[in-house]
């Protein structure tokens, strides 16, 4: 694994949200690309088209997400910590309390699948999810086969592969995320989703990144975890079915910042950009450089 080194803020933007608690980039199947931001201080999404690596003027567009048909989400408090988006339209909202994902279409404003997340047992995992008070889900990425894999923040750490009971585990290999483009795969309705599969973060990782705050596949096909306790960002090996201990290829320190990273997305390019959760909306979206996610 490479020693981390430091990454540079290249340019600041405003996101207009409080306490912005993920991004992600959604590429659409004409090569269109939009930044979607979420906050879970209140249900609002944000999100502006075609962002580039100078980020240099954005127009960006507001959405209540809380009055959608079909939405679990309360207004206030809804306690979304990670956002994601498939090649159409949809978007994917991932609740820490209680665990949960929607997979919505903001433009018609209805929710299109409802997921119940659960890790079934009495193990030491099972029961750290099941705890009210402890931490969940905090990043998350879309598989195919309409599996969804989760960063399960601290105490334990760990990413975990989500899926319809007696499933078997895709994991995530370099290359294998959703193809741009492309819909997620699940049917309309309601859903219970287990734990198919468990990685481990081995002591170099843990060092490296002492929670995770969420995750992204980059340009390069490689997913990325990110840290707020580490205030750094680590580069992942494959992710094998049916799980084990993982290692990071290579981490780079953010340094001190105004405010919590919890988002995590990537230009075009491959240079990281990172949310902020601040009781501000304003310069709470840092751009990092050099490119680390180069295709």
């Amino acid at each position: 694994m490479k020693a981390g080194s430091r990454l540079k803020v290249f340019r600041v933007v405003d996101v207009p949200l409080e306490e912005v608690s993920g991004i992600c980039l959604r590429r659409g199947p004409d090569g269109e690309l939009a930044l979607v931001a979420i906050g879970d201080r209140v249900a609002v999404a944000a999100w502006f088209v075609q962002p580039t690596d100078d980020m240099a003027s954005l127009d960006w567009h507001i959405a209540d997400v809380a009055d959608l048909e079909g939405t679990h989400l309360p207004e206030d408090d809804p306690d979304v910590e990670a956002v994601c988006a498939d090649g159409s339209v949809r978007v994917v909202l991932l609740r820490e309390t209680p665990p949960r994902a929607e997979l919505i279409d903001p433009l018609a404003r209805v929710v299109i699948a409802s997921i119940e997340l659960e890790i079934p047992g009495d193990g030491d995992l099972a029961r750290a999810w099941a705890d009210p008070a402890g931490s969940r889900g905090e990043g998350a990425a879309l598989l195919p086969g309409g599996h969804l894999l989760v960063a399960k923040e601290k105490d334990p750490s760990a990413f975990i592969e989500f899926g319809p009971a007696g499933a078997e585990p895709v994991g995530l290999v370099r290359g294998g995320g959703l193809p741009q483009g492309t819909a997620w795969e699940i049917e309309p309705g309601d859903y219970r989703y287990v734990a198919l599969a468990v990685w481990w973060p081995d002591k170099a990782l843990r060092k490296a990144c002492a929670d995770f705050s969420d995750l992204e596949v980059g340009p390069d096909g490689h997913l990325y975890v990110l840290s707020d306790k580490s205030s750094s960002i680590a580069r992942l090996p494959d992710l094998e079915a049916p799980g084990g201990e993982v290692t990071a290829l290579a981490t780079w320190r953010l340094g001190d910042l105004d405010g919590k990273p919890e988002g995590l997305a990537f230009t075009p390019n491959g240079r990281a950009m990172v949310a902020l959760d601040t009781r501000r909306a304003r310069h709470n979206l840092l751009l990092f450089e050099p490119p680390i996610a180069a295709g």
